[in-house]
């Protein structure tokens, strides 16, 4: 109940109304400058440290996970073809909030005390600068803990779970060696620290990326006289009120709005203050230049990626009801045949492996925040492996309404700090563009 009330009602409100203030806002720059808005992304770079477009791809991984497959397939089943409308609101409404918060972590962000080299960010350092005191640091603390619990649900059970179901119903892998290779390979590399998850991230992303955009495009070349009828039943479901209830309550309470919406979160994170985390890393030569970067996240994950998936499932012709991540490697077998589902179990699985990934990196920034001391918390390392294997045996049920609930509290927070920083953000961003 909590959690349908949060992530179904409470949230979809709170985003379209913090994403039409800040498009509003914010975006009118973007429109008068598109040409400068383009070749300040192209030219963010700075010297030394993360480049911003690697610190992207680590951004990407997050998002380019379970959400963008069994997620959009979730949203279709329980929320109808109309869902897919509703993501594409949400994302648009989503650029200008994911530019805001990167702005406002690149303002914010600290540097290693040891090193004085690596830089920290997110929205736990903005969140306390913003209400600063007692308060401030409280909802700081607040969102950082709630962010390493996202990590090992959201970054590491759920992502394992479709990685194993993939490979499992593919292949025949047993579940528990798929959490177990996974989780080892991620506590390797995770002990490395944040430079390798950026090189390994900065591979794994545009190749699953490619492989994925690869095969959803043949399929709707074979099929793209089905193609007006996907998007007739995206445009028609969009608006079909649950039970009749009309007003702000039908909308609030519609099922593809809010699947829409929630699923849409899930896949892109705009808003609820963890990409920021990745970007804060980045050597950009200004905070607004790697706003941009943000921008064009949303626009990869949700915009193509899950617009891909989504067309593919509805012109498939195969049975949408059920969701999850088999629902969309059966729509892409129908029609590709025997050749699709094991490359789709691969993109699956590497999809889900850069999530893990970049989670246990967001993790292990939050426990830093929390411990002050950024070189400790490598046991967090030994809760990612844990969760990894636990998640891959486990029914992801529970812990999707677990993780729509933290999402939820944790954006809440975010797009409150977001609000009474706006003045700081649009400063840093008639700045840019005056230069």
């Amino acid at each position: 109940m909590v959690a349908e009330v949060l992530s179904g009602v409470l949230l979809p409100f709170c985003l379209f109304l913090a994403g039409g203030y800040f498009t509003f806002k914010i975006g009118r720059y973007f429109l008068q400058y598109p040409k400068r808005t383009v070749l300040g992304m192209l030219r963010a770079q700075g010297d030394g440290g993360t480049s911003p477009a690697r610190a992207l791809t680590v951004a990407l991984a997050g998002t380019l996970g379970v959400g963008n497959i069994a997620g959009v397939a979730t949203a279709i089943a329980f929320g109808g073809a109309g869902a897919v409308f509703w993501m594409w609101v949400a994302a648009l409404l989503a650029m200008s909030l994911k530019y805001a918060e990167i702005v406002l972590a690149q303002l914010t962000r600290q540097y290693d005390d040891v090193t004085c080299a690596v830089a920290h960010g997110g929205a736990m350092y903005y969140i306390k600068e913003t209400f600063r005191g007692r308060l401030g640091s409280v909802l700081a603390s607040v969102f950082a803990i709630l962010c390493v619990l996202c990590a090992l649900t959201l970054g590491t059970m759920i992502q394992a779970n479709a990685a194993a179901e993939a490979l499992s119903g593919v292949f025949g892998v047993p579940p528990i060696l798929t959490g177990l290779v996974m989780g080892g390979l991620a506590v390797i590399i995770l002990w490395r620290g944040a430079e390798r998850v950026e090189s390994v991230c900065a591979i794994l992303v545009p190749f699953v990326c490619l492989l994925f955009c690869i095969l959803s495009f043949a399929v709707l070349f074979l099929r793209r006289a089905a193609l007006p009828e996907a998007f007739r039943a995206i445009f028609k479901g969009a608006f079909t009120l649950q039970g009749g209830m009309g007003g702000i309550a039908g909308i609030v309470t519609n099922k593809a709005i809010r699947y829409g919406v929630s699923r849409g979160l899930v896949s892109n994170e705009a808003g609820c203050g963890t990409a920021p985390i990745a970007h804060a890393a980045a050597n950009a030569k200004s905070p607004a230049q790697q706003g941009f970067w943000g921008i064009f996240e949303v626009f990869v994950d949700t915009v193509l990626l899950c617009t891909l998936t989504a067309l593919v499932i509805l012109v498939s012709g195969t049975e949408q009801s059920g969701g999850g991540v088999f629902t969309a490697i059966g729509a892409f077998g129908a029609v590709l045949g025997g050749v699709a589902p094991p490359l789709i179990a691969v993109s699956v699985v590497f999809f889900a492996f850069a999530t893990v990934l970049c989670w246990s990196h967001y993790g292990r920034e939050a426990i830093c925040y929390l411990t002050k001391h950024r070189r400790a918390p490598h046991f967090l390392l030994g809760g990612a492996l844990l969760a990894t294997v636990l998640g891959s045996i486990a029914a992801p049920a529970l812990v999707w309404d677990l993780t729509d609930t933290v999402l939820a509290v944790m954006t809440l927070l975010n797009l409150l700090a977001l609000f009474f920083s706006y003045r700081r953000i649009e400063a840093e961003t008639k700045a840019f563009f005056r230069r």
